[in-house]
């Protein structure tokens, strides 16, 4: 077992990303900048794989494999978005609690999901000076929790948030993405 102490996290095996180079370089974000630092440092010391025995964070996914950042979290996106449009529309304000609001459900853009199907989302409008964005959590598209201002803060969050009652060691588990 190996422990990379940047992250503060546990693998059992020291994972190979498999990465695409150009996404990483070149995508976009709808800001105009780029992937935020913490997540690039994330994606390529660990890769796709499971976070905390339940998140999955897309990573930018060579062409031909699904469960990309691109790919995948684009369409996540494409969902969360009418989601909320709709909760405005029919005046849920419970669905923007307890850290959201309206303008900023528009903003995000989902980079990972769990498999209880809670998501986390980049707030793509309000990136600080250190290239970071703010990652908030939602749970199906019905809540709006800030849980930090990098994906650093994030994953110590998520390690709270998911109090696994099982003594297994292992913070990431390496995984490989799926071919389409």
């Amino acid at each position: 077992m190996e422990h990379t102490s940047r992250w503060n996290l546990t693998v059992g095996q020291a994972p190979t990303p498999l990465l695409d180079e150009h996404t990483i370089e070149h995508h976009r974000l709808p800001d105009g900048a780029g992937f935020p630092p913490s997540y690039l440092s994330f994606v390529r010391t660990f890769g796709w794989g499971r976070l905390h025995g339940l998140w999955l964070i897309y990573t930018p996914v060579p062409s031909g494999f699904g469960d990309g950042v691109v790919g995948r979290g684009g369409h996540l996106t494409e969902r969360l978005r009418p989601g909320f449009r709709e909760g405005r529309t029919e005046g849920y304000d419970w669905k923007i609690e307890p850290d959201g609001s309206w303008e900023l459900a528009d903003r995000l853009v989902v980079f990972a999901m769990s498999e209880n199907g809670d998501y986390l989302a980049w707030d793509s409008g309000s990136r600080g000076r250190d290239g970071e964005l703010p990652i908030f959590h939602t749970t199906r598209f019905d809540s709006l929790t800030r849980i930090g201002d990098d994906l650093h803060h994030a994953v110590e969050w998520l390690r709270v948030d998911v109090n696994r009652q099982d003594s297994h060691p292992v913070d990431f588990v390496a995984l490989i993405p799926a071919a389409l």
